[in-house]
């Protein structure tokens, strides 16, 4: 199996998803401030006392799954709209499938990285933040 460790900081998601047997595990909260775009970072103080450490730390053992995904909220906002919707596997379903239609998920393919910055590209009106994503499948 998979021991997984997250530590969440931030307004994208991370979360550890398998299709097949439909598992969702979103890996924390997201934070969000008092303010429309606020956020918190991994510098700020606040994150590092002890209550906030353990309270963002997640832990998860898996047999397996489909993709441990790691994005910022410029993936996030138009791909799931809100933080509730990222409890919601018919999302993650729908961003998994819109992945696999240009992203070929195979180790030896050789234009992955290619597919994935070509579908980062992504048009959705009114979002317009940056867009990074990792995957493990």
């Amino acid at each position: 199996g998979w021991f997984v460790a997250s530590f969440w900081v931030g307004d994208g998601a991370i979360a550890i998803y398998n299709k097949d047997n439909q598992y969702l595990k979103v890996m924390g909260e997201s934070d969000g401030g008092e303010f429309a775009g606020q956020t918190r970072f991994l510098t700020m103080p606040e994150i590092i006392t002890p209550n906030a450490i353990y309270s963002r730390l997640r832990f998860e053992i898996v047999e397996d799954f489909t993709a441990l995904m790691l994005m910022t909220d410029g993936i996030t906002d138009p791909k799931f709209e809100t933080d509730a919707n990222l409890q919601r596997i018919e999302k993650w379903n729908n961003l998994w499938d819109d992945l696999k239609a240009e992203v070929t998920f195979d180790e030896n393919n050789k234009e992955i990285d290619s597919q994935l910055l070509k579908w980062l590209d992504f048009w959705s009106p009114g979002n317009h933040d940056d867009r990074s994503i990792a995957i493990l499948f």
